[in-house]
């Protein structure tokens, strides 16, 4: 960041939540930061700019269909871990792709609880 004094990649590290947390995890961790449920909602919505590297999304895509199977070509079953993809279908416009994903199912991230999907 541009605008921090320090940077800190092991304090960057042990403060942010897994991105394989579930649902439970994700609130508990925003909760000890001030940040409510909504709020976590609305920041995941960064999500709709940028890339992803392969080895933090290929457990995702070799067991779905749909999307997954346009991420593959960019991200084979073993290797080419840094291989980069989309986060959605418009990774270069700050737009609500990111939220039509979730809702349609094809996303990189889901987070889950018992009764419910996000």
């Amino acid at each position: 960041r541009r605008d921090a004094r320090t940077t800190s990649q092991s304090d960057a590290n042990n403060d942010l939540p897994s991105p394989f947390s579930d649902l439970s995890a994700l609130i508990s961790a925003f909760t000890a930061k001030g940040l409510t449920a909504a709020d976590m909602t609305v920041l995941s919505g960064g999500h709709t700019i940028g890339q992803a590297r392969c080895d933090g999304f290929r457990n995702r895509i070799y067991n779905k269909t749909n999307f997954a199977t346009t991420r593959r070509g960019s991200c084979p079953a073993s290797g080419g871990d840094g291989n980069l993809a989309p986060l959605d279908s418009s990774p270069n416009r700050f737009d609500n792709a990111y939220f039509s994903a979730l809702v349609g199912g094809n996303s990189f991230f889901r987070s889950s609880s018992p009764g419910k999907r996000f």
